[in-house]
């Protein structure tokens, strides 16, 4: 009798287990849907653009950090709480999109509280781009920062490239046009 109870037991048990691990799962898949940055009700995909900041992977000799391009405005839409979206979508057209580059300063083992009141003193890293966009049409906001030393010291940032693709790879915007340079 034991036996056969164990038989029972452990599949539901295993079960049981398993549904935490998969709403989690669940919640970690789901993504913030797009910024609407435009007046009026929704629109068809097909009629608007999708502009998506990138991430940027940056490492120093112990921490790899994930620092990402936010949006802080388009036209006259000022986005809050900026840092919760990923993507906004826009009418066809030219449009101002500024946008930011965050610093991911997480919780990471050796950095210093100086680089962190450093990098918080660097969130204006922004930038106004100019970009003209087509309907149905999906966009890449990317980011570089250029160190004039090693890329996990912050504080030797020399400038920022921001730069945009389409959904094929062209280039848009150049990074000589998008260029950030920081107040030394």
């Amino acid at each position: 009798m034991t036996g056969s109870f164990a038989n029972l037991l452990l599949p539901a048990l295993r079960r049981l287990l398993l549904l935490p691990l998969l709403g989690l799962l669940l919640a970690c898949s789901a993504t913030q849907a797009p910024y609407k940055a435009y007046d009026g009700a929704e629109r068809p995909a097909t009629t608007l653009a999708l502009v998506r900041g990138d991430f940027y992977l940056r490492k120093d000799f112990l921490n790899s950090y994930v620092d990402a391009v936010r949006f802080q405005r388009v036209d006259n839409h000022v986005i809050e709480n900026s840092r919760a979206f990923e993507e906004v979508l826009l009418t066809p057209g030219t449009r101002e999109v500024e946008v930011y580059y965050s610093w991911d300063m997480g919780a990471r083992i050796g950095l210093a509280p100086a680089l962190v009141s450093y990098a918080s003193s660097r969130e204006a890293i922004s930038r106004t781009l100019r970009l003209t966009l087509e309907a149905g049409r999906q966009y890449a906001v990317k980011a570089e920062p250029v160190f004039d030393g090693n890329p996990g010291d912050i504080g030797s940032l020399q400038h920022v490239d921001f730069w945009v693709e389409d959904d094929q790879g062209r280039v848009i915007l150049s990074r000589e046009q998008g260029r950030f340079r920081p107040e030394r």
